[in-house]
């Protein structure tokens, strides 16, 4: 696959590496929008949306930064809003690898749709490593992806993927790239709820292909790299806001 045009790595100033801490706790803000909390209160971003953004539809409540990073997916407004964005002390958009004082992130261009872009253009899947766990991001992922697109993806320890359709990849989709790439915890994301008006399917068609599930019965999920689960996991988060 192509690689996107740009590859941006901004930032305005370092936080420096702390030791001490290592289970680090992710956080479902909404719709695609997630925040991973590592030691010393620093924060992560992915795909921050803007709140009332596509006419109302989207009525997750506002996000709060700032955010020592950002990680993004691609430029529409339910998942980059120049509001969280432009806070953030280092904003990660581009294809590629790169570290940021110990958190490293690997970004890997697909598509948004099935026909190479041609529909809703690219989309990013970022890999974020943080205190010996990997965090997968799947973005808008539009089509079907397998080990020999993605080697990356194999054996993460959290995949956050997006199981709506319409506008990404469908619950029988999501299902088989996580039987393809065997997460040890996998969160659905992007899927028709309350405060989402997007002409997609609830997360239930997910979880019927899926079978098994926990309900978090919150918005978080701690994670330590000696304490993730020895089987496959499946978690519904509640957005936070």
């Amino acid at each position: 696959m192509e690689s996107p045009d740009r590859k941006v790595l901004r930032i305005l100033h370092f936080f420096s590496p702390k030791q001490g801490v290592r289970t680090i706790k992710l956080r479902y803000l909404g719709h695609a929008a997630f925040e991973l909390e590592l030691d010393y209160c620093r924060r992560i971003v992915f795909d921050p949306y803007e709140s009332g953004s596509n006419d109302g539809a989207l009525a997750y409540g506002p996000i709060s930064g700032p955010y020592d990073i950002a990680v993004i997916s691609h430029d529409h407004p339910d998942h980059r809003f120049e509001g969280v964005v432009s806070q953030a002390a280092a904003v990660w958009d581009g294809a590629g690898e790169t570290e940021i004082e110990g958190v490293r992130i690997t970004s890997i261009p697909t598509f948004h749709d099935e026909t190479e872009g041609s529909e809703r253009g690219t989309n990013l899947i970022s890999i974020v490593e943080a205190d010996g766990v990997r965090v997968a991001h799947l973005g808008d992922l539009g089509h079907m992806i397998t080990k020999t697109d993605v080697p990356a993806l194999e054996g993460v320890d959290v995949m956050i993927i997006p199981v709506g359709g319409h506008f990404t990849i469908d619950a029988a989709t999501a299902k088989a790239i996580v039987g393809e790439f065997s997460p040890k915890i996998v969160v659905p994301m992007h899927y028709k709820a309350e405060k989402c008006g997007f002409p997609i399917a609830p997360v239930d068609d997910f979880t019927m292909l899926m079978g098994a599930f926990d309900m978090a019965g919150g918005s978080e999920l701690d994670l330590a790299a000696d304490a993730l689960p020895a089987g496959q996991k499946v978690t519904i988060l509640d957005p936070a806001l």
